[in-house]
């Protein structure tokens, strides 16, 4: 294959493609739609987490006798924050943190210690309940320890919800999905709020053309273009419906996972590609499986979306709508040729609601 990104269609090529795959005009009230469902599912909740996160953290670790200190996601770090616990955790030592400042590598060395914690808890309980003699001592042990394993998993759920945030701010959730391999924190955080104002992602602007580093020279990156963040953004919420990110992707599919798996910057190996699964890649695709569907973003502004299915190329599309329309495409096509089912996860399930944007 050409390693050349794909030309855009014209406007009216463009409409023909919508029509003969029979989703025109319906596409057009589609798009206000999809825009309304960004605003309400997608950034309006993942801003209340960003506004949010820090404060779980804290309140969650103080329950287990830890005062944690941590800045907003986005926001400048304190100079002086402060880890320090004055219980035990498991029952014999506290946790003692290192003495550099490291928020980040010291909140994922907390979180592993509580782990740890809940790991000997239980080996704790089952010796404990061995030994008692009557079964009101066995129920009183047992409310005991699930209540206290129950505060712990709430800190360590917190921990990891925080800083899976910290990394989706940066664009380092995952690899070789977009253009630049990271954003300035507060930059992302920052078009996050604007772009949640209203009802409707009015602040969009897909190709953002003005100079926003020429604008706030605290940024040293080039920001993404809207149209990059926002199926980013996408991308993400459909690997953690409801924005649960303090979970594993695979625990809400279950035994479901592999069925119409989705990949993220990266094709599956020629050896190993499953039957049916769905794309998300920022270049040419290198290989076009025959079950695949492949939304392809160029790394140039003004930004083009490529979609690729049944193994050939079916639409280039570039401007204003052209963001909209790709995802729209390529949730209409899990709809009519994967069942609706993307990585064990129904697209109209309560968790990502997103058919309903094209049975309205």
């Amino acid at each position: 294959m050409s390693t050349d990104f794909p030309a855009a269609m014209s406007f009216e090529q463009a409409i023909k493609g919508f029509r003969d795959l029979g989703v025109y005009p319906e596409i057009e009230n589609w798009r206000d739609q999809l825009r309304q469902w960004c605003s309400s599912v997608l950034l309006k909740p993942l801003l209340n987490k960003i506004e949010t996160s820090h404060i779980q953290v804290m309140q969650k670790t103080s329950k287990l006798g830890i005062n944690v200190t941590i800045s907003a996601v986005g926001s400048v770090l304190p100079p002086n924050g402060t880890f320090t616990t004055i219980l035990p955790l498991d029952g014999t030592q506290g946790w003692q943190p290192s003495y550099t400042w490291d928020e980040h590598g010291l909140l994922k060395e907390l979180r592993d210690s509580l782990i740890y914690t809940i790991v000997a808890s239980g080996r704790q309980q089952y010796q404990t309940v061995r030994q008692q003699r009557t079964a009101d001592q066995q129920n009183a042990v047992h409310q005991q320890q699930a209540a206290r394993i129950s505060h712990i998993q709430e800190c360590i759920n917190a921990i990891s919800e925080y800083l899976m945030l910290q990394s989706l701010m940066k664009g380092e959730w995952v690899n070789s999905l977009l253009p630049c391999s990271s954003f300035q924190v507060d930059y992302t955080v920052q078009r996050i709020r604007e772009l949640a104002e209203g009802t409707c992602v009015k602040a969009y602007e897909y190709n953002r053309t003005e100079d926003t580093r020429e604008k706030n020279k605290k940024w040293s990156m080039e920001p993404p273009t809207d149209s990059h963040l926002l199926l980013y953004l996408f991308c993400a919420f459909l690997e953690h419906p409801n924005w649960m990110l303090h979970l594993d992707p695979s625990s809400f599919s279950g035994i479901h996972a592999r069925e119409n798996p989705l990949y993220l910057g990266v094709l599956p190996p020629n050896e190993i590609f499953p039957e049916k699964y769905i794309a998300v890649v920022s270049g040419v695709p290198s290989t076009l499986h025959p079950g695949a569907c492949v939304l392809a973003v160029d790394k140039q502004r003004p930004t083009r979306f490529a979609l690729y299915w049944d193994k050939k190329l079916q639409f280039t599309l570039q401007g204003i709508t052209a963001a909209w329309d790709s995802m729209l495409l390529m949730c209409h096509i899990i709809k009519v040729s994967y069942g609706g089912v993307v990585r064990g996860v129904n697209l109209g399930s309560s968790s990502l609601n997103i058919l309903q944007l094209r049975d309205q």
